[in-house]
């Protein structure tokens, strides 16, 4: 019988190597870090010279670029209300050369409740109706 010798691992971790490494990646980081700060900086600096190029804003009337923000949308709202209200109950011309206007709304629901709805389509359904209606635009004539 042959007996085998077990022993421990005769040969440590190599330290040196070790060091190597960490300070390779130390200072890959760093170089990593320096660069996105001098990119920042030309971000920067770039970003203030296009703004410095494009004109004031007191000049061209705006107070601040597109998207603006409600910054009242309480009083928007009830201005907004306050018109629709005004639209709602006087009279207007919706198209004067073709002879359409606007009623007050309780004008127009007293005259449709005595008048009544018109029958336009003549007893048939609404979906028969729209098919039967001739095609408001007529469709262009082919080019020879």
């Amino acid at each position: 019988m042959k007996t085998e010798s077990r022993a421990h691992e005769k040969k440590d971790v190599d330290v040196a190597s070790m060091f190597l490494v960490a300070l390779i990646l130390f200072l890959s980081g760093a170089l990593v870090c320096l660069a996105m700060w001098g990119l920042m900086r030309f971000l920067v600096a770039k970003q203030y010279a296009k703004e410095a190029a494009r004109p004031a804003a007191a000049t061209t009337g705006e107070l601040f670029p597109q998207p603006r923000l409600q910054t009242h949308p309480g009083r928007d709202l009830r201005r907004l209300r306050a018109d629709e209200e005004a639209r709602l109950n006087s009279y207007g011309w919706i198209d004067r050369d073709a002879g359409v206007a606007h009623i007050p709304i309780d004008q127009a629901i007293d005259l449709l409740l005595r008048r009544g709805l018109p029958d336009v389509g003549k007893n048939q359904t609404p979906l028969q109706y729209m098919q039967s209606r001739p095609q408001e635009i007529p469709s262009p004539k082919p080019q020879r």
